[in-house]
């Protein structure tokens, strides 16, 4: 009984469809891409640093994140 129990759950677990995942992993690079393009115009302006790194560490989580999603 437990091991039916075991296999209808793993039948039953959600997964997503592609376009889902596309368009998941679509908009985590593309906030990513963002942020990381506004990083580097920031860099140019003098006392903007710690917003310059905060970016930078956003936008690779974001690209990382898009790039997970699109994985997995």
């Amino acid at each position: 009984m437990p091991d039916q129990q075991q296999q209808l759950q793993k039948e039953q677990e959600y997964q997503d469809c592609l376009p889902c995942k596309l368009t998941g992993a679509g908009a985590f690079t593309g906030l990513g891409a963002y942020a990381l393009r506004e990083a580097s115009k920031l860099q140019k302006v003098p006392g903007k640093q710690s917003t310059v790194v905060g970016l930078g560490v956003a936008g690779v989580v974001f690209v990382s994140a898009g790039i997970y999603r699109l994985i997995l």
